[in-house]
């Protein structure tokens, strides 16, 4: 939500991604897999300009809709991903090959524009940002052994970066975490250039054998900051739900 003289901006993102890890390898200190996406969909309403974005791999888009044929490429692809025993993730093999094949199914010629779409998908598609994403799912797990109502502290970094506290809450058939952050995330692009803080909640509920999420629950609030060098400053607020499962 964003106040401009006193009228505010509404932006509902309605995200759902399905995908697929499939452990392909194993060494002493780390795990490999083969990574998939399986459905990608994205609706974005603005309650002063309607639709935004409505893009569902799971339907043929239309032939003019580069943008739905451009997110058709993420269901061709598939990634490799490289994840320590801590849940750290080393690397992500793959990104640019499933960029360009995204950019090609568009239907562009001009090279130039190409570039331009390229390494602009690359802030959300590429090798590095990916690899931060991931690490949102398994990094949760403290490097020494701890006992129930221990807790333990670790970090994302990325477009948001987070300062978690983490915490053993219990384990039976599951083994169930939580975690209270603080967060801080720029949004920078031609209209907007600004910092927002605030607090965001996880609970986890993971397999007790294998140690990987059955569900993850992430409740997040942020606000820009004011900044007394920027008299036009719009206060801005964003609230997210996010839910991972597993089945």
């Amino acid at each position: 939500v964003q106040s401009e003289q006193g009228v505010e901006h509404k932006i509902l993102n309605n995200l759902k991604e399905n995908y697929t890890f499939k452990v392909s390898d194993k060494t002493d200190s780390t795990y490999i897999f083969k990574f998939h996406f399986n459905q990608f969909k994205l609706k974005t309403t603005s309650n002063k300009f309607g639709v935004l974005v409505d893009v569902d791999t799971n339907k043929t888009a239309n032939e003019d809709d580069p943008e739905g044929k451009m997110f058709g490429g993420l269901t061709n692809s598939e990634l490799q991903i490289v994840m320590s025993n801590t849940g750290e993730i080393i690397n992500v093999f793959g990104a640019e090959d499933m960029i360009s094949n995204m950019i090609s199914l568009t239907g562009v010629q001009d090279e130039f524009t190409k570039q331009l779409m390229i390494e602009s998908m690359k802030s959300e598609f590429g090798n590095e940002s990916l690899s931060k994403s991931f690490e949102q799912l398994t990094h949760i797990y403290p490097k020494q052994k701890v006992n129930i109502g221990d807790t333990w502290t670790n970090e994302y970094t990325g477009d948001i970066k987070a300062k978690n506290t983490w915490k053993l809450k219990k384990i039976t058939d599951s083994i169930v975490l939580n975690a209270e952050s603080t967060l801080s995330m720029s949004i920078e692009d031609e209209y907007n250039n600004m910092l927002l803080k605030g607090k965001q909640n996880i609970v986890v509920i993971a397999d007790k054998k294998t140690g990987f999420i059955n569900k993850m629950t992430v409740n997040a609030e942020a606000n820009n900051i004011s900044n007394v060098n920027e008299p036009q400053h719009n206060p801005t607020s964003i609230t997210s739900t996010t839910t991972y499962k597993i089945k």
